[in-house]
């Protein structure tokens, strides 16, 4: 009995100091430049790398929302209000300027001559086309498999606090795409660190390809609407839709996939409103 009083009270406490810790994240991600073998080069890097995601990430998330609104099928039916782009928009930014934070360690190491993991010739790669393409699927697989798991985890009642946020925009907009706690960003793009270790080599023109398709990908299911096209596609080559993820934000504790629905289906997480929503979309 007592134990569970010290756990709820715990959680409780977790819940309250959640927001505090995602910002020390953000000053712990950011001051680790100074451990960098060039901080000036690495805060150099976060700045470019800042700009260079988040300027065509709004810039298409503003496009896609204005088209889908305008040709789109609502999936929740009307807006009653505005959607909070502001907040969806903050969301987003923070997470991308973490995401910039560790991307900065490979690329200023890259721009001052060190060793990394990024090659950009197949010979580099020291494998042939089919091998290198082979590694990419391999490399999409397991990724996807962390993101399920992770999400998995961040539904818990310990880490939920960390990604509440995230769940705040129940009808989303592409804003909203990225809008998730520097602890669920760090979770998800830690990955970009491996690159700093040259053994952990990456084929520059099909990892950066997947990542802007990733994107993409993300800013549809974020989009609050569907495109028949698209739902008759994505379900095919194995990727979610907006029928899909739209359901996840509507019932927070189904359709947990962030790229494909393969683990969803296979632990059973998958809610039959996608069925009812998909059929809808393409019919």
């Amino acid at each position: 009995m007592q134990t569970a009083v010290l756990t709820q009270r715990n959680f409780f406490n977790l819940h309250k100091s959640a927001p505090f810790i995602d910002w020390v994240i953000v000053a712990l991600v950011f001051l680790s430049g100074l451990l960098h073998p060039s901080p000036k080069v690495f805060y150099d890097s976060v700045l470019r790398i800042f700009l260079i995601i988040t300027v065509p990430l709004f810039t298409f998330a503003f496009l896609i929302y204005r088209f889908s609104e305008k040709y789109g099928n609502r999936i929740q039916g009307e807006r009653g209000k505005n959607p909070p782009i502001a907040e969806e928009a903050f969301g987003s930014a923070r997470a991308m300027f973490v995401v910039a934070c560790m991307a900065a360690w490979p690329t200023g190491m890259y721009r001052i001559g060190l060793p990394t993991g990024i090659v950009w010739t197949i010979k580099e790669m020291g494998l042939n086309w089919w091998l290198v393409v082979l590694e990419m699927y391999a490399g999409i697989i397991a990724v996807d498999a962390l993101t399920y798991w992770k999400h998995r985890l961040l539904h818990t009642k310990m880490f939920f606090p960390f990604h509440k946020h995230h769940h705040s925009f129940r009808d989303p907009t592409p804003f909203a795409g990225f809008a998730v706690g520097p602890l669920e960003t760090v979770l998800t793009f830690f990955p970009l660190l491996f690159i700093c270790f040259p053994p952990a080599k990456h084929f520059a023109p099909l990892y950066f390809s997947a990542i802007v398709g990733f994107v993409f990908l993300n800013l549809y299911l974020h989009c609050g609407v569907t495109f028949s096209w698209l739902e008759k596609i994505l379900p095919r080559i194995g990727l979610n839709s907006s029928a899909w993820h739209n359901v996840h934000h509507s019932d927070v504790n189904a359709n947990f996939g962030e790229v494909s629905f393969i683990w969803d289906k296979v632990c059973k997480t998958t809610r039959a409103d996608y069925e009812q929503k998909r059929s809808a979309a393409i019919s």
